[in-house]
């Protein structure tokens, strides 16, 4: 029986998103921006983050990120607490969003609310950092450039990394940049994914929570100028950016974790512990984002 709905989500799903490319050939759409627009902001979906929220927060900041929208999807832990500096600054957003399957409607309602107050929009999980690989460059900069080079891109396919549990088998002292150094190779399970950082008011509607679905003439490019037009693209070399995607972490915090159920209205099915084992890569050092440690602790 799972199957059988399991099929018949995807069928439905996969008709909305046709649905939505063929209405979207035919509707206008406002490219207007506000005059005090931001450049780059981040949207996510959040429940009981305040492990390593702030860190996330912090390190975004430092890599150019002005503004976040933020949908809290029924926290009971400390997040609000530690992100209210935040919203007083007027850096964040942050909205009350319960229930299932909330993940989509987050972003639709980001898109419809915020696009003309900033120019391009990353739309990312709290265990995913986006990560500039030219280190004379920030996020920021880097998006803007890829815009420039690239105008009449919709947005842009930001491939994966995969970090594992560095041997963490109890939830480590100090923050995710400093305990989980050690990532999957280029050509394992995951690498392809992608997520997307997009000019807004391009979009017509995020019916999959990795692409949207543009108006008629946009579309998504990796970082060589190729078009993307899935969840997944093969990018074994990337120079310009990509997440950093720190979804295992420790074996405990795996299981706490397995235990709220996922935003996106997938259940829990693939977070089993043999699952955790299938994903707990540690083929490569990655240092990368140590310079940031000590920042993030300054801030």
């Amino acid at each position: 029986m799972a199957e059988i709905w399991k099929k018949v989500y995807k069928k439905m799903t996969d008709t909305t998103r046709k649905t939505g490319r063929f209405l979207s050939s035919a509707l206008p759409h406002s490219e207007k921006v506000d005059a005090d627009a931001v450049t780059l902001a981040v949207v996510a979906i959040i429940k009981n983050e305040a492990a390593y929220i702030e860190e996330w927060v912090k390190y975004h900041i430092l890599v150019g990120v002005e503004r976040f929208y933020l949908y809290d999807n029924g926290s009971t832990d400390e997040t609000r607490t530690l992100l209210a500096p935040y919203i007083q600054k007027g850096l964040i957003v942050l909205k009350e969003f319960p229930g299932q399957k909330r993940q989509l409607p987050a972003y639709n309602d980001a898109i419809k609310n915020y696009k003309h107050q900033t120019r391009y929009m990353a739309f990312i999980d709290a265990d995913e950092f986006l990560f500039s690989c030219e280190p004379d460059k920030s996020v920021r900069q880097e998006v803007e450039e890829m815009f420039s080079e690239y105008p009449n891109a919709g947005g842009f396919a930001i491939n994966w990394r995969m970090f594992g549990s560095s041997g963490h088998v109890k939830k480590p002292e100090g923050g995710v940049l400093e305990n989980f150094l050690y990532r999957a190779k280029e050509d394992k399970r995951g690498n392809r994914c992608i997520k997307t950082i997009a000019d807004p008011r391009r979009i017509y509607q995020y019916a999959h929570s990795h692409y949207p679905t543009y108006y008629r003439g946009y579309y998504s490019l990796d970082e060589r100028g190729n078009r993307v037009d899935d969840w997944g693209n093969t990018a074994e070399v990337i120079k310009r950016i990509r997440i950093n995607h720190y979804y295992t972490k420790s074996e405990e915090e795996w299981v706490a974790r397995r235990k709220l159920g996922r935003v996106d209205g997938k259940g829990d099915a693939n977070r089993s512990i043999e699952d955790f084992h299938a994903y707990d890569y540690s083929d490569i050092y990655d240092d990368g984002m140590l310079p940031f440690v000590e920042k993030i602790k300054k801030m």
